[in-house]
């Protein structure tokens, strides 16, 4: 049935008539507003693994370029070195595989076939924090866990190690020839 402006009588699509139309599913926004945050996180993994990605490339490209010299000097020795140092820790750093997914198995679902939505989604959404957050404040160690915003928050630290160290090597490549310079000058002698 239809009123004078030709909407539906019923707009929240609600057919029992249970709930007016102003009234909103904050479980349901509780939910979804939890589900985006847990999809930030998974979108910051994958960001955070490509940029390591990216480095530990850019590492291995520098590795081979400086051996390839054939007279190498000790800055080259330490280039390498630093992007080797570099490449260790993107390793580790990409070795965390221990990240959490919410909910339950999938056969304990089943449990929830007959209960209202309400607590349904609020299980998810403790469900979806927990493994947000992690249970980090407990001092039971079976129950410890860190949560993939930490295991982010350490690859996060991770690459920034890994980019200043790649940042000193090629600082190290571009300033190799300083001693030969100087040394072929004079210049040390000159202002001793």
């Amino acid at each position: 049935m239809t009123n004078d402006e030709g909407s539906d009588e019923q707009q929240d699509g609600n057919s029992d008539g249970d709930s007016s139309s102003g009234e909103v599913d904050l479980s349901q926004l509780a939910l979804e507003e939890i589900r985006l945050r847990y999809q930030e996180e998974a979108e910051r993994r994958t960001s955070v693994e490509s940029k390591i990605g990216t480095v530990l490339t850019v590492d291995a490209i520098i590795v081979s370029v400086v051996s390839i010299f054939s007279n190498l000097n000790i800055m080259h020795y330490a280039a390498m070195a630093v992007a080797l140092i570099s490449v260790f820790n993107g390793i580790t750093a990409l070795w965390v595989r221990d990240y959490h997914s919410p909910g339950l198995n999938i056969e304990d679902y089943l449990q929830y076939i007959d209960d209202p939505p309400e607590p349904v989604r609020r299980e998810l959404v403790k469900s979806y924090l927990t493994v947000i957050t992690g249970n980090e404040e407990t001092d039971d160690p079976d129950m410890f866990f860190k949560g993939n915003r930490t295991r982010n928050d350490e690859k996060m630290a991770k690459l920034d190690q890994c980019l200043k160290l790649t940042a000193v090597s090629l600082t190290l490549i571009l300033i190799h020839p300083i001693p030969e310079i100087i040394q072929s000058t004079g210049l040390l002698e000159y202002l001793i």
